[in-house]
């Protein structure tokens, strides 16, 4: 008998309609809400990164989590915990060759205050390796 381990299968990424924010480096985020199961509640936001470059970009990231920083939202009680610097894990290499791009989806909602109704602006960013700071296209989550 023996053990059977299976990859799940490539994550094919929606690029239709997509809004990009600023390159920097060749790269570029791009952030929409994920779809809602109901009317009020907020699933959270798809972010991608795409190399438009021409050259590979290898990026020692920690978890997407940590490395991505949403401007515009103040985080819970829950949030200060979960992104306490003393919980961060193991970076990840992360090679990007040129036109290809990398999705995450991040639980908004669990992690900031975004649950009394309004309209809340939001826009991520993250520090690239040679200090530059890579910022998404604004969106506006409505609860």
């Amino acid at each position: 008998m023996g053990l059977v381990l299976r990859d799940d299968p490539p994550k094919v990424i929606d690029m239709a309609g997509r809004e990009w924010g600023d390159t920097a480096d060749g790269l570029a985020l791009s952030i929409r809400e994920l779809k809602r199961e109901e009317p009020g509640q907020v699933a959270g936001i798809s972010v991608v990164m795409r190399n438009g470059g021409t050259d590979p970009k290898t990026l020692d990231v920690p978890p997407w989590i940590f490395y991505y920083e949403i401007e515009g939202l103040e985080l819970t009680p829950y949030g200060r915990q979960s992104m306490n610097q003393d919980r961060t894990a193991k970076n990840i290499e992360v090679t990007l060759p040129p036109g290809d791009a990398v999705e995450t989806d991040l639980p908004i909602a669990t992690i900031y205050k975004i649950r009394a109704a309004g309209d809340y602006k939001i826009r991520v960013s993250c520090r690239l390796p040679d200090g530059l700071t890579l910022r998404s296209n604004e969106i506006i989550v409505r609860v």
